[in-house]
């Protein structure tokens, strides 16, 4: 009793509750942490941005764990079960879920729930981050090479200006409406801007060569809006259906429902599924570096205290998704200017009830959409080319798709719009992404400090349909911004792609570099550079590893939960041996070769086969060094390290096999370029190496130095604003000093 009564007294010690980028605050360690008639204060600092928890948190849940017998059997919330746990119990009371949170609830509940998350949204909070989110996704839908993938990663530290639940509405916001912009340069230049947009383009721009271009707009306009409408309608929906199913899940199954989606996401990626399995371990492997939230065992850290929070998110996947895509674009021989185009209003709001001539071809690839936006790992991709083949069998109009049906801009466009509806339904409540633009946006909740998964149908019902409503008002306030810009925006010759590259690569750097506190996220994005870079040139797909390494801390707790609490006996569940055959179904298709991909891979066979080696020589390093390790901590990481190898081996032999064929190319000169930049960053600072690197490369945006003084003083206004005003970090200038503003 008296255990348990000095475990109530530190329970209720410290201050309630937590903020988003709280400032560092001293807590006092309860008196089972240290057994003394003196208070030993801890210093806990709130996780940075990205990172899983706060480095000295571990330090206190070891003090906790080893101290007394007497703390670990008064509370299971001791530092030994997880140091969030702790947190949680010294922060003081909080709000008592309701009683029936985990019960459905009624109707007229229900109902009330779904006005009042409305009624929020167009609060003076949240209605400020959704416009800023529509402008910016509708800017990264219309720009070559950005897309929504890229855009959300750039857009992840203006993310940080709101709440928590106003930096997700943003992010959401953003991705919402890049599919709608997007499918402007495919239709009146023919230049697709995404894989997804492809389809679009190939109908969309005949119309645009016929004359009939703003038509084609209007109904990629209509298309899209319908789309992500029903979509977000079907994800509201979904939350009654889908509470008692995911509330019956318990750790078991959804340890091997997060297995099931890495295999869905490995066995869609590649000719070779087995590449994708390989990429999906390694970055499950990442994921565990850092200090075990469970036994607080130090793994893979090298003995940098900078590694104890874990791999910082924001620079991992900005090196591995940004850097490759931006020198490939710099590195691609088409580099021809946008041809200008015409589109006046009354034809392209004609080309808006057009699209209603086609409501079967509409709702079914709505419906298309929803359904492979559901499925872990399939994408927006699969979605627009099953609807654009479905509507080329099924349509019976004069034109024949492929040279200028308008329902062949149609089909693909409510089906990429509707995909994010249903994408949503296992990223929010379940936490498992199902694409790479998913896990971006999942990446950034956890940046933001918001957690996803089943509580989102109790406890966090109304934040769910929050995110709901905001993808309906972004696509309808999408409408009026469309109409009026686009007839404007298409009148001008345009910009070469390669353009991009450079100020793209120096948004990302200042968004991985420039909002940092931590000096060690420069090599760590410059890792996670060279890891995409050797990816990209081997034909590899990069996608499995961010959603291993989303999912890798999931996958982790719930082997940890199923271990202590089930035991052997969780094997025979009935919802484990579902979804373990579906697993089993899954992992014996990744043996042979994806069927309907293309012939030969895109790859450079000798950087294939030196990355794979690679690959598998760091999970034999990976599987010798958790050898040491104590207790469970050991168990993820061999796994993944086991996986990694045997898929990595396995794809080496499949290459080998393979006939050779074409390889990619990127731009040596800003390759050499960028690496440039992050070199002379620690030396003089963010800004003046960003300068230097766009002075090198000024033939590839302006061609007369004429312009250049006024590009780079903008560059350097926006890197001030960005860091300094915005984020508020301080802007280094390397050996010569921190801030310009302080």
């Amino acid at each position: 009793m008296r255990t348990s009564s000095s475990w109530s007294s530190c329970r209720t010690r410290s201050a309630a509750g937590s903020r988003r980028r709280p400032r560092s605050r001293t807590m006092t360690s309860p008196p089972c942490a240290r057994p003394s008639a003196r208070w030993w204060p801890i210093r806990i600092s709130s996780p940075r941005p990205g990172r899983r928890s706060s480095g000295s948190t571990p330090w206190a849940a070891r003090r906790c764990r080893k101290s007394s017998a007497r703390c670990l059997r008064a509370s299971s919330n001791c530092a030994a079960a997880s140091p969030r746990r702790w947190i949680a119990a010294v922060a003081g009371p909080t709000a008592p879920a309701p009683a029936d949170a985990g019960r459905p609830q009624s109707s007229a509940t229900g109902g009330r729930v779904i006005l009042q998350s409305l009624q929020a949204l167009f609060g003076a909070n949240l209605l400020p981050a959704v416009l800023l989110g529509v402008a910016l996704g509708f800017v990264a839908g219309i720009v070559p090479g950005i897309g929504g993938r890229i855009g959300l990663l750039l857009a992840l530290p203006l993310a940080l200006l709101f709440s928590p639940l106003g930096g997700a509405v943003f992010l959401i916001a953003l991705h919402a409406v890049v599919h709608t912009s997007g499918s402007i340069t495919p239709i009146a230049y023919g230049l697709p801007t995404s894989a997804s947009e492809a389809a679009t383009a190939i109908d969309g721009f005949q119309l645009q060569r016929k004359g009939k271009g703003a038509e084609a707009l209007g109904a990629s306009l209509s298309a899209s809006s319908v789309g992500g409408v029903l979509g977000a309608l079907v994800f509201m929906a979904a939350a009654p259906v889908a509470r008692p199913v995911i509330g019956s899940l318990g750790a078991p199954e959804f340890l091997v429902l997060s297995l099931l989606g890495l295999a869905l996401v490995s066995s869609l990626s590649d000719r070779q599924p087995s590449a994708g399995l390989a990429v999906a371990a390694l970055g499950v492997l990442a994921s565990t570096v850092g200090i075990d939230a469970l036994t607080a065992q130090a793994r893979y850290t090298f003995g940098r205290l900078e590694l104890w929070d874990g791999l910082d998110t924001i620079s991992v996947i900005g090196g591995l998704f940004v850097i490759p895509e931006m020198l490939a674009l710099a590195g691609s021989a088409d580099d021809r200017r946008l041809p200008p185009t015409v589109a006046e209003l009354p034809r392209m709001l004609s080309g808006m009830l057009e699209t209603f001539r086609h409501k079967m071809i509409l709702l079914r690839s709505t419906i298309i959409g929803i359904v492979v936006g559901i499925m872990p790992g399939a994408g927006s991709s699969i979605a627009v080319w099953i609807a654009y083949a479905d509507a080329s069998a099924r349509q019976g109009g004069d034109v024949p798709f492929g040279e200028g049906a308008i329902a062949g801009v149609v089909a693909p466009e409510a089906a990429n719009n509707a995909k994010e509806g249903g994408a949503l339904i296992p990223t929010v409540f379940l936490g498992i992404p199902g694409s790479s633009s998913m896990a971006i946006l999942l990446g950034g909740f956890a940046m933001l400090g918001l957690d996803v998964g089943p509580s989102m149908l109790t406890t966090q019902l109304p934040t769910a349909m929050t995110f709901g409503w905001t993808v309906i008002l972004a696509n309808l306030v999408t409408i009026p911004l469309f109409l009026l810009v686009v007839p404007y925006l298409v009148r001008f010759t345009g910009i070469r792609p390669k353009a991009i590259a450079a100020f793209a690569l120096v948004a990302v750097a200042t968004a991985a570099v420039g909002t940092a506190n931590d000096p060690f996220d420069l090599p760590q994005f410059a890792a996670g550079g060279v890891l995409g870079v050797a990816l990209y040139l081997a034909g590899l797909p990069r996608a499995p590893f961010l959603l291993g390494f989303i999912i890798g801390p999931m996958v982790e707790n719930s082997l940890a939960k199923t271990m202590q609490v089930f035991g052997p006996e969780a094997a025979l569940r009935p919802g484990v041996l579902i979804l373990g055959a579906a697993l089993l179904i899954v992992l014996w298709r990744l043996r042979r070769p994806r069927e309907g991909a293309q012939g030969v891979a895109k790859r450079s066979r000798p950087m294939a086969f030196a990355t794979l080696a690679g690959m598998a020589l760091v999970g034999l390093a990976a599987i010798a060094a958790a050898l040491h390790f104590e207790g469970t901590s050991k168990i993820a990481p061999i796994v993944a390290a086991v996986i990694l190898v045997a898929a990595a081996l396995f794809t080496f032999q499949r290459v080998g096999r393979e006939p050779p064929g074409p390889s990619p190319s990127m731009s040596p000169r800003m390759s050499l370029a960028f690496s440039l930049l992050l070199a002379a960053v620690p030396v003089i600072g963010l800004m003046p190496a960003s300068l230097g690197f766009l002075v090198l490369m000024r033939r590839t945006y302006a061609e007369r130095w004429l312009w250049l003084p006024a590009i780079l003083a903008a560059v350097a206004i926006f890197q001030a604003l960005m860091v300094e005003g915005l984020i508020g970090s301080p802007l280094r200038f390397g050996l010569f000093g921190t801030g310009i503003f302080r």
